[in-house]
Parts: C-alpha cells; structure tokens; sequence
C-alpha cells in the first residue's frame, strides 16, 4: 500500500512539474534564468524520482507495480546520466535541431513513465 502512495505522489510531482512549474519558469523569467533555472531543478528533480521510484518498487505488493516502477525508475537514470547532459551540450553549442530531438526525447520518456504509473495504479488499486 505504501508502495502505492509513494507512486501517486511521483506522478504527482511528474504532472506538477511538467504543467505548472517548467511553464510558469518559461512564462515568467528571461529564457537565459529560465534555462538556468531548468539546468539546476532538472538533476534534483530527477535522483529524486530515481529514488522514489526504486523505493516504490521493492515495497510494491502489487503484480503490475513492482516491474512498473522499476522500469521507470531505470528511465529517469538514463535521462540524468545520458540524455540531460546531451540536451544541455546541445543548447550550449546552440545546435537547435539536435536539442529539439533530444528534448522531444525527453518529453516522450517523460509521458510513458506517467502512461506506465497510471496504469498500474489503476490496474493495481483492483487488486486491493
């Protein structure tokens, strides 16, 4: 049951940051403090959901929770070690297409870790 509640308030935080807060920097700060802004939350935000994720998966109960979580906890690794630093290169060297590629590369990880917690949530809640 906890498992659960940790993974609710990961897709939680994954929906907040993706709808209010990365919005509202972009909205709200010159493009520069904005990125900087990103470039500092993006790391914190993404050891946090690796953890929260990991954690979910070995108190997982559930069939569709444990692997789920798991997956998704491997995901945000990938993008920390690999692909935010790709994505960061990118904008430094100001190679636009390439950061357009790997920032739809990030968004469309970013929807299939909240496509796979939502289903198994939803999934996982019949069995309890």
């Amino acid at each position: 049951m906890f498992s659960m509640l940790i993974t609710a308030a990961t897709l939680g935080i994954m929906l907040f940051v993706s709808a209010v807060v990365l919005p509202v920097a972009f909205v709200s700060l010159p493009k520069n403090l904005a990125g900087a802004f990103v470039r500092k939350l993006f790391p914190i935000y993404q050891v946090a959901m690796f953890v929260a994720s990991q954690v979910a998966g070995f108190l997982a109960m559930t069939p569709h929770l444990r692997p789920v979580a798991f997956i998704a906890g491997f995901i945000f690794a990938l993008h920390f070690v690999f692909l935010t630093p790709a994505i960061n290169r990118a904008s430094d060297l100001d190679n636009s297409a390439r950061f357009k590629k790997l920032h739809r590369l990030s968004v469309l990880l970013h929807l299939i870790v909240i496509a796979l917690y939502a289903f198994a949530l939803c999934v996982d809640t019949c069995y309890f």
